[in-house]
């Protein structure tokens, strides 16, 4: 992937320094390298090169090194610069072949990034030790390069979308503002009747994995939703299995495994769970009255309801985009497939989840639908990589197409809105975008973004009713056992 490291901060030098360092250029500018050069595909979006670098070419870069280090170098019994140049040659051959060397890796991979325009993802696999500096003939290496994804440019100028509409209504303020109300809410014995959504349920879980095998989670505590995610996977309707169930009772439910499971006997297979319930909670809400509200920072109840109002609206905004982008995104990929190495992809699931959950985030998602969209990203990581990765590419590519580029403003900008939502100065945002290897993902996310705007302009939409998301509640637990993730270990490694 492009880096899409951005600094934050440049540092501008006199004007003095800039004269100087445009005089230097000028003097050391090099003639081209006289380079053979071999270039295999060997894979999707991976090259094979091999480059030979001339005999003549060597042996004007040792008498370009050699000259510095005969001026510069310290003989016992000559001052610098005295000394015979075959006393030189002798004493720092070894260190002059090393900077020869690097002399000429650094000038043929320039010059074979500026002749043949591989555009590398990633750093060339390169093992600089092996590569030999020969007495005769010319320098030999080889390496492997990951490259961008090569295909024509889709038609994106008349497309035709859903777009998802809504209109926030009251009933939809009063859920949020119970949700809201959950946060301040009190956990107390559910002492009558069995369970409901919305309740809380401890149980003993059996994830029943097959060939007498099985995994037996004790005591967990969960909400009963309509959907329970894991770290593996899904119980899609783990709400109509509960419901009703008290304490003393069992109940049985289906799992559903995703593609990232470690016990890759399971992936995407669909195995028996059984819930023994042990005990039910539920929530005593708090009073909303004026002390609370001045706890929690409002003036009013209608003040907290108007912010909760503008809340939904932003997750509005943002469903539909993602709608729209799904969709668009959709079209244009099954009229450009291309593949991407499993390697790449692999590679890249922890970056493409931190982007993700970044995204969605400053969507105005709440934790507990992060969460959930996490967890299900987590248990199918490699299919859900590998679509982020042709997301990026298609909309790179777009973005080139019509010339689009992330400024250092654009990513100033980013930051101080990301800052104004979260209640944080910018500092401090740009501070963990770094510490938290966030530059890439950023840059990516605004590039995409800007590419999609560009495509919006000409979109035609019909519009369709939300589909509202269902409750999930989510579980750090896997369905696979710890003894099976050692077990599954060596062989993915392998």
């Amino acid at each position: 992937m492009s880096s899409g490291e951005q600094d934050l901060h440049s540092t501008v030098g006199t004007a003095d320094e800039t004269e100087s360092n445009a005089t230097e250029g000028t003097a050391s500018e090099k003639p081209k390298l006289d380079l053979e050069v071999q270039i295999t595909e060997v894979g999707p979006c991976k090259k094979h090169v091999k480059i030979a670098v001339s005999r003549a070419d060597i042996d004007r870069q040792f008498e370009e090194s050699l000259g510095t280090m005969t001026r510069e170098a310290a003989v016992p019994g000559f001052r610098p610069g005295r000394a015979p140049r075959q006393l030189v040659e002798r004493r720092f051959r070894k260190q002059v072949s090393g900077q020869v060397k690097s002399a000429l890796l650094m000038g043929a991979l320039e010059q074979l990034d500026e002749d043949y325009k591989l555009e590398p993802i990633t750093q060339p696999q390169l093992d600089v030790e092996a590569i030999d500096l020969p007495d005769e003939g010319p320098m030999r290496f080889e390496m492997e390069v990951e490259v961008r994804p090569s295909f024509a440019l889709p038609d994106y100028s008349a497309l035709s979308v859903k777009r998802p509409v809504k209109t926030i209504s009251d009933p939809d303020v009063d859920r949020q503002f119970t949700s809201f109300l959950e946060q301040y809410a009190q956990l107390v014995p559910k002492l009558e009747g069995g369970a409901e959504v919305g309740d809380f349920v401890t149980a003993d879980m059996s994830f029943q994995l097959g060939d007498g095998r099985r995994n037996d989670v004790k005591e967990v505590q969960f909400r009963l939703q309509p959907e329970m995610r894991f770290q593996d996977g899904s119980v899609p309707k783990l709400g109509e299995a509960l419901t009703g169930v008290k304490p003393g009772e069992t109940r049985e439910a289906e799992a559903l495994i995703g593609s990232s499971s470690t016990d890759a006997s399971l992936r995407g297979k669909t195995i028996p769970v059984t819930f023994v319930v042990h005990d039910l909670k539920q929530l005593r809400l708090p009073e909303v009255n004026a002390s609370f509200l001045e706890e929690i920072g409002f003036d009013s109840e209608d003040e907290l309801r108007q912010a909760l109002r503008e809340l939904l609206e932003r997750r509005l905004r943002t469903q539909q985009r993602q709608a729209i982008r799904r969709e668009i995104t959709d079209k244009l990929l099954e009229v450009t497939p291309f593949d991407l190495p499993h390697e790449l992809v692999t590679r890249e699931e922890r970056s493409t989840i931190r982007k993700l959950v970044m995204e969605m985030r400053q969507g105005g998602l709440s934790d507990e639908q992060i969460r959930a969209r996490e967890l299900e990203i987590r248990a199918n990581a490699h299919e859900s990589t590998l679509r982020s990765l042709k997301e990026f590419f298609l909309l790179a590519k777009i973005a080139d197409a019509e010339g689009i580029k992330v400024e250092d403003d654009d990513l100033e900008m980013e930051i101080e809105a990301i800052a104004a939502r979260t209640d944080e100065s910018t500092r401090r945002v740009r501070a963990r975008i770094e510490k938290e290897g966030l530059a890439d993902a950023l840059y990516a996310q605004i590039l995409e973004r800007k590419a999609l705007d560009k495509i919006l302009e000409k979109v035609q939409y019909e519009e369709v009713p939300l589909v509202e998301e269902k409750a999930v509640e989510t579980l750090d637990q896997t369905a696979a056992s710890a003894e099976t993730a050692e077990e599954e270990a060596p062989a993915s490694e392998s």
